[in-house]
């Protein structure tokens, strides 16, 4: 190759990315325009500090509707994702750090036996309405049956990790998407990622 023909694909190479960055940094502003014409706010929150965003991820959660939670559990070789409802006295409570989810499910159900044979499990609040997710796992274990007598039986899931993402207002700005991650470990809570690279 002769070193014009060489200088000229350097030139258009440079030049193509140098417009696929500049497109990158539009797409980025015009987001960030439409964010706000929805009335969405960056977060107040410092993502390097674990208590503030635990205390952001509690708040999303209990201003979802209670008919947005999905629990997942693992069934045979794979996973099964299921709705619940989040409804009073159930959902997210803490207490000194320690997190965890009530939620109640039919005795009868496949869920029931999938969490009696592996106690792992995820459970998702969506709100649709904020775009917001909050994802809490850990391991689930049934109420005792004198304080849930029935059909249906209580469980608590002890939360060890969750991931945020409230778009606008909480997010990642990572190139793989990796969500605002905490972690419980050793009796605290420890940021795992905080959204950027």
């Amino acid at each position: 190759m002769s070193l014009a023909r060489s200088a000229a694909v350097a030139a258009t190479s440079g030049a193509l990315g140098l417009a696929i960055g500049s497109e990158k940094v539009q797409l980025m502003g015009g987001l960030a325009k439409v964010k706000a014409w929805l009335g969405f706010q960056a977060a107040a929150v410092d993502l390097t500090q674990p208590d503030a965003v635990l205390g952001e991820a509690l708040s999303f959660a209990k201003a979802t509707p209670q008919d947005c939670g999905v629990l997942s559990t693992r069934q045979g070789g794979g996973v099964a994702s299921r709705m619940v409802q989040l409804k009073e006295p159930f959902g997210v409570q803490e207490e000194n750090g320690d997190v965890r989810v009530n939620f109640f499910t039919s005795s009868a159900s496949r869920k029931f036996k999938e969490l009696l044979a592996d106690p792992n499990c995820a459970l998702l609040y969506w709100n649709p309405e904020t775009l917001t997710y909050v994802t809490f796992q850990g391991r689930a274990e049934p109420k005792p049956p004198a304080e849930d007598p029935g059909l249906y039986t209580a469980w608590h899931l002890h939360v060890q990790r969750i991931q945020v993402v409230s778009i606008g207002r909480l997010e990642s700005y990572r190139h793989d998407w990796r969500p605002v991650e905490l972690e419980r470990s050793q009796g605290s809570w420890k940021i795992l990622c905080d959204g950027t690279e």
